[in-house]
Formats: C-alpha cells, sequence, structure tokens
C-alpha cells in the first residue's frame, strides 16, 4: 500500500490520487532510470497523462477539463512526483499556461489553444526569466515593437522548461518603457518564423524535463496572439507564480515521501531489520510530509476561495523543496552505499530535490516574500 495521505474517504480527491499513482507505476517507474540517465522527455507518457484527464484537473469543464478543486491538482502532482519529478514539473509547466488562458484569454484563444492543451495535443511552456532578470523579472529587456497587424519580438529568454518539446509558449515581452506595465504576454507557437531554441541545457537532476534558451530574431507575432491587455504581461505571469510556487511544495513532498518509503523497504527486503536511529528518523520525515501536506492543503483551499495567496505559496515552496532537499540526502546516509547506487533511485530523487530549491523563485526570495509578509503584520 505505501505510505499515503491521511487516510481520505472515497472523494474527487481520493479517486485522483489514486488515478495519479496508478499512472505512474504504469507509464514513469518502469522508465524512470533510463530518462534521467538519457535526458529524455517521454510524450507518449504524457499524452497518457492528458487522456486519463490528469493535467487538466482545475480548467473548467466548459473547456474540456474536469473543473475540480486544487487540492486534487495538488494531491495529484505528489503522487506523479514519486514517480518522476520531471514529469511533475511538466504537468504543473503545461498548467500555468492553461490556468492563464482561463483567466486572460478571449473565446477564440480558448477555443483555439486552451482546449488542445486540455486534450494533450498541445504542451505548453512558460517563459518569463532572462540572463540579467531572473529573480527581478520586471527588468527583462526582451523586446516587443508594435508593427502594423502584431509585433516584432527580438530577444533572448533563459531557462524556460519543456522548451524545444512544447508546442506553446506564453512569452513575457516588453512593450513599452514603463517597468512593470510596459509588460505584455504572447501565446507563441513552436513554427513561428523567427523563433528558435538555443543551447539546451545539462543539469544536475530534473533531466527528463528540459530546459533551454529562446531566441527571437525579429519574430513577428500577430496582434491576436497576446494574451490580455497590452501592458498587462506582468499581472498574467503573477497570477499563475503563486500556484506554480504550491505545486513544487507539493512535488517536493512527494520525492520525500519516496525515499522513505524506499528506504523503509530496503531494509525490509535486502538488509533485514531496520536500526533504530533509522527509524526514528524515518519517523521525523513522515511528520514532517504530514505537515507540510497541511500548509499545501491550506493553501489550496485559499487559491480555491480565490483569496491571496502569496505569502503560504512562498512557505509551502519553501518548506516543500527544502524538506526533499533534507529527507533525500538523510535517505543517502541510511542506506549507505546503496543510497549511492543509481540503481535504488535515491541519488536521482536527491538530484532533483536540489532543483526544487531553485525553481519558481529560489528559496532566497521566497524568504524574501515571507518576511515582507511578516513586516506587514507586525
Amino acid at each position: 500500500m505505501g505510505l499515503v495521505f491521511l487516510p481520505l474517504p472515497e472523494t474527487d480527491e481520493k479517486r485522483i490520487r489514486d488515478a495519479a499513482v496508478r499512472f505512474g507505476d504504469q507509464h514513469l517507474r518502469p522508465h524512470a532510470i533510463e530518462d534521467d540517465e538519457n535526458a529524455h522527455f517521454r510524450r507518449e507518457a504524457f499524452n497518457e497523462m492528458a487522456k486519463e484527464k490528469l493535467t487538466c484537473l482545475v480548467v473548467p469543464e466548459e473547456f474540456g477539463g474536469q473543473g475540480l478543486s486544487h487540492l486534487c491538482y495538488y494531491g495529484c502532482l505528489e503522487e506523479v512526483a514519486r514517480a518522476s519529478g520531471a514529469m511533475a514539473v511538466t504537468a504543473g509547466v503545461t498548467n500555468l499556461v492553461q490556468g492563464a488562458l482561463t483567466q486572460f484569454g478571449t473565446a477564440d484563444q480558448k477555443e483555439k489553444y486552451l482546449k488542445r492543451l486540455v486534450t494533450g495535443e498541445y504542451l505548453g511552456a512558460f517563459s518569463l526569466s532572462e540572463s540579467a532578470s531572473g529573480s527581478d523579472a520586471a527588468s527583462l529587456k526582451t523586446a516587443a515593437r508594435r508593427v502594423p497587424g502584431g509585433y516584432r519580438i527580438t530577444g533572448t529568454k533563459m531557462w524556460c522548461s519543456t522548451a524545444g518539446h512544447a508546442d506553446l509558449y506564453l512569452l513575457m515581452a516588453r512593450t513599452a518603457e514603463d517597468r512593470t506595465k510596459g509588460i505584455s504576454s504572447f501565446l507563441i507557437s513552436r513554427d513561428t518564423p523567427g523563433f528558435r531554441i538555443g543551447k539546451m541545457e545539462k543539469k544536475l537532476g530534473l533531466s527528463a524535463s528540459s530546459l533551454a534558451e529562446l531566441i527571437f530574431e525579429d519574430c513577428f507575432v500577430p496582434e491576436d496572439r497576446r494574451l490580455g491587455d497590452e501592458g498587462q504581461g506582468l499581472a498574467v505571469a503573477l497570477s499563475q507564480l503563486d500556484g506554480g510556487r504550491i505545486t513544487i511544495g507539493a512535488a517536493g513532498v512527494g520525492l520525500a515521501i519516496e525515499a522513505i518509503e524506499r528506504v523503509w523497504r530496503y531494509y525490509e527486503e535486502v538488509r533485514g531489520e531496520m536500526p533504530e536511529n533509522v527509524r526514528y528518523a524515518a519517523a521525523y520525515g513522515y511528520a514532517e510530509c504530514q505537515a507540510v501536506r497541511l500548509l499545501i492543503r491550506v493553501a489550496a483551499l485559499e487559491k480555491d476561495a480565490r483569496r491571496s495567496i502569496t505569502a503560504i505559496a512562498a512557505q509551502a515552496k519553501l518548506m516543500g523543496s527544502d524538506l526533499a532537499m533534507r529527507v533525500t540526502s538523510q535517505a543517502i546516509e541510511w542506506m549507505g552505499e546503496a543510497g549511492y547506487r543509481r540503481e535504488h533511485e535515491i541519488e536521482r530523487l536527491f538530484r532533483d530535490a536540489k532543483a526544487l530549491q531553485i525553481v519558481e523563485g529560489t528559496n532566497q526570495i521566497q524568504r524574501l516574500v515571507i518576511t515582507r509578509e511578516m513586516e506587514r503584520m507586525l
């Protein structure tokens, strides 16, 4: 049965968690080591995830989604992360694009793009960062110059997840000099002339999820590809980033739980009796996982209630990713030499956990967000 969240009644949340476990067992675990070693994104697995409607849980039913709660969504990604942190991140990224289209898209954009994202025909990518504007997103330089019928985009974006595999890129570019109100967002198809994928990064972890630069060379984008009003791009981006941070927290819990369970089974099946110090340390790690799960649960309820989640999202991301890093590191020590070998996969969980501390805003940035919230309260 494995380590599970608090026993759940027969609800949508339990149904989705169970479906995510089955999906991971059938389509992700058998290839996890191979895909990590080869930095291979398994599109057919993503297509199966979409076929089971696990990639569109919160999208309204009118657009083909399941119209479920964020409790279901974050629970799903936690279970998927146990089998593949890379696939959890991929699903989370395409959900950022779905969320932005749901909130800001025109009827035509929803019909043309959102429905294809929901079915898995399209895979989405989200591009905000640049080499000199990672944490300070408002300082981005990629320019979108107005021309008859649309915009000409020139510049380079960095660290775009799913780049090279995605079919639709949500791009933030500068349309005016104003620091925050001079940014607009655009929907870029992968075959748009003047747009190409640059350097593919070689990474420590999450290897089966690509990361690359995007290069725009006088790339013409029709006006109907702008998402939201001109100057609304930063608002479009920020509307999704808080939810994305909760996603990373949930993935972190998944990695931590997976590491604890693998250590437990290793001692049961290979080494025999587990040393008392390891049992106690694993018990404490499991208790921490339950605590962070409850934090994520509160964040999900707040998001479903459409209240501000900036501070609690930062807390969820910080606590979930730090937990994953701490527990996976300890798990290697608990298993000794075996934990260091690829066949037991603990070292992959450890490498993936490190990535979670960096993506969606580094944990140093999350601490800054939290301290600002504390200053407002005190």
